[in-house]
């Protein structure tokens, strides 16, 4: 049987484990053209590291393994509709923004991308997301639903995860108006990923795959030194995904399912 988990205690050891990495970050400097600060490549992996640590002290090395397993498991997908939306949710937020600024006649990036770094970056990403989803929706979302409900839990996680990024956004030098267009987006975000692991019945590796193509469409949509952090792409993206968040948060009736994690 599982132990109950802690949120709370979860969040306090995420806070002990990100507070030095985060404190280093300003000196680190970032990744190239990518512009990702180099102590992300570390923070990335403290929600899974307060998860996991967590996971084996309460039920044992097993449940942490499983724990990380259920982040690479594509069979839990399932079949039909919802694989179609954990592959094509987040390409359609990232090509509907750089749409909407081709019309406002901001140039990005043309889709003729490099196929073998496209291959690499995903890999990343996927393995970055991956450090993140395995403590957000693999061990806090579920006590956190029980509780309060998929769409409430949503929206308080995407709280801490908001905070969390604060610091990355100052080491590259983002606006206030960034910071105050990824709360919108932060919320909206968080909707989706619920929404993508309640529809395909409590897959991780659902969140985790939305999380990587997310990450990755910014990148090829618009040039890597860096205007995929200017304000104008964020709001149209945050908007974006908001009214998609809207549409699936009203219509959808994945929501009064009970937990299947």
């Amino acid at each position: 049987m599982r132990a109950q988990r802690s949120p709370l205690v979860f969040f306090l050891l995420l806070l002990a484990l990100a507070v030095p990495l985060w404190l280093a970050g300003g000196r680190l400097g970032v990744i190239g053209a990518l512009r990702i600060p180099v102590s992300d490549l570390a923070l990335a992996f403290t929600p899974m590291a307060a998860a996991l640590i967590l996971a084996a002290r309460a039920e044992g090395g097993g449940a942490a393994v499983a724990l990380l397993a259920r982040a690479f498991d594509p069979r839990s997908l399932g079949r039909g509709r919802w694989v179609a939306a954990a592959l094509l949710t987040a390409p359609a937020i990232c090509l509907s923004a750089w749409a909407l600024m081709r019309l406002a006649g901001v140039d990005g990036a043309p889709l003729r991308p490099d196929l073998l770094r496209t291959l690499l970056l995903f890999v990343l990403f996927l393995v970055l997301a991956a450090g993140e989803e395995v403590g957000w929706m693999g061990y806090a979302y579920g006590p956190m639903r029980d509780r309060w409900g998929a769409l409430r839990a949503a929206l308080v996680l995407a709280v801490p995860w908001w905070l969390g990024h604060l610091p990355s956004m100052a080491a590259i030098g983002t606006t206030a108006a960034d910071v105050a267009w990824w709360i919108l987006g932060a919320a909206a975000l968080r909707v989706l990923i619920a929404w993508l692991y309640e529809g395909t019945g409590g897959s991780l590796f659902a969140a985790v795959l939305f999380h990587a193509l997310l990450n990755l469409g910014r990148i090829l949509l618009y040039p890597a030194a860096g205007a995929h952090y200017s304000t104008a792409y964020q709001a149209t993206g945050d908007v974006v995904a908001a009214a998609l968040a809207a549409a699936v948060a009203a219509r959808s009736r994945v929501w009064p399912g009970a937990a299947r994690s």
